[in-house]
């Protein structure tokens, strides 16, 4: 009987302390099989998605992310909030950031990709989305899906070089901006877009080197007095104005008119234009007679107008070409 109560008694033990283990396991746990933190935040993350709050979703996944040591169900649900939201390029940035070991890497690489891809399956679609995200200032994406436009449709690569360079401008990397643009040009002269963005970019990199020069000779100027810095900037000038400048100038009319002769108009347009801004027209009005003499007045007149890119010179330009058109018709 003794052992009869005994065994009683330890089968009752038993079955209150399984049922303590089992509710404190629930507790841990939850009842989707994850930790409860982690559930409340999946959930939370949810919440700000049906209301909307897509980006504070994303906001919130990328901090706890980092607490619950990249997660795969908070970094599949981010990939997948990233990608909604037209973010494709930091959803790339995301998973190459992870370990190349992690099973769910490449899954979730595919997923992007057939994301971009899906994007520039349609010319006008690849266009209004590289323009969306530019306007969002997520420049990566939009340059991302411009470079594989430019491969899926190569009839438009005029708007998508032009594109590229918008993108590339508005992140300050002026130099590569230009060269998409230019890149427009030589596909379609008259792109205004690109003109106005090269004229733009040229203007700020001049203004840029006139600013750094007078930052190197204010900080001279402390260093050494006023007096000598002005002497020696003086000097300096005065050298390579009388020196330089004329050696200079040949060398730019001489690429000018092999660049003309050769058919890169653009090239020719780029180094007369530069000319003009030093303002000394004798000799443009030397090398426009060369040229009038190897092609008829119309032809030159209508490749400047083609391949000149600033509209403030061309009517100085053509001013100069019809002047000299006329001198010689006078001298013949």
């Amino acid at each position: 009987m003794t052992s009869y109560l005994y065994a009683m008694i330890f089968v009752m033990l038993l079955t209150v302390c399984w049922s303590v283990a089992a509710e404190n396991n629930e507790f841990e746990m939850g009842s989707s099989g994850l930790p409860e933190p982690l559930a409340q935040i999946l959930a939370e993350a949810a919440g700000l998605q049906n209301q909307n709050q897509t980006r504070d979703a994303i906001k919130l996944l990328q901090t706890e992310r980092i607490n619950f040591d990249n997660h795969p169900r908070l970094v599949e649900l981010e990939v997948q909030l990233l990608l909604e939201s037209g973010r494709l390029s930091e959803a790339k940035n995301l998973i190459e950031q992870l370990p190349a070991t992690r099973p769910d890497g490449a899954e979730l690489l595919v997923r992007i990709q057939r994301a971009f891809e899906t994007i520039v399956s349609s010319e006008k679609r690849a266009i209004i989305f590289a323009q969306k995200r530019i306007e969002l200032k997520d420049f990566e994406t939009a340059i991302a899906v411009t470079d594989l436009a430019l491969l899926a449709f190569p009839d438009q690569q005029a708007d998508f070089f032009t594109l590229k360079g918008e993108a590339l401008y508005k992140m300050n990397a002026l130099e590569a901006a230009e060269s998409e643009f230019m890149r427009a040009l030589q596909i379609d002269p008259l792109n205004p877009v690109a003109k106005s963005y090269v004229t733009e970019i040229r203007t700020t990199l001049e203004a840029q080197t006139s600013t750094a020069l007078a930052e190197w000779i204010s900080i001279a100027k402390d260093k050494v007095g006023d007096f000598i810095v002005t002497f020696l900037a003086l000097f300096t000038a005065f050298l390579m104005n009388s020196l330089l400048s004329p050696l200079s100038m040949r060398f730019r009319l001489l690429r000018a008119r092999r660049a003309f002769e050769a058919g890169n108009y653009d090239d020719f347009a780029d180094a007369v234009e530069r000319l003009l801004d030093q303002e000394d027209f004798k000799p443009l009005r030397h090398n426009f007679r060369l040229l009038l003499r190897k092609r008829p007045y119309e032809e030159v007149k209508a490749i400047f107008e083609a391949h000149v890119m600033t509209e403030e010179r061309l009517p100085t330009l053509l001013r100069i070409l019809h002047r000299e058109h006329d001198r010689m018709l006078a001298d013949a």
